[in-house]
């Protein structure tokens, strides 16, 4: 199913998902609006993030968009195309 055609609350929890396994962080303990900065992401598991993100929603997110995706809000709107 491509992202464009997932409702924002699916795209949400697969990001959330995506988020929990690659910081090492209960998925459902994850604040959409909170900084991912403050579960442990940093430069290498940003990197590891954003290579699952472009697998699981089949798009490409440049290096300078990438940086800018600081929250999983943020994440969601960039895969939804809203961004």
């Amino acid at each position: 199913m491509s992202a464009r055609t997932q409702t924002a609350a699916e795209i949400e929890t697969r990001v959330r998902a995506i988020v929990g396994e690659v910081l090492w962080v209960a998925a459902d303990d994850i604040d959409a609006a909170a900084q991912l900065i403050d579960y442990g992401l940093d430069s290498p598991t940003a990197i590891e993030l954003t290579i699952q993100l472009e697998r699981a929603f089949d798009v490409e997110i440049p290096e300078d968009a990438a940086a800018q995706l600081n929250t999983v809000a943020e994440i969601v709107d960039y895969v939804r195309g809203e961004s």
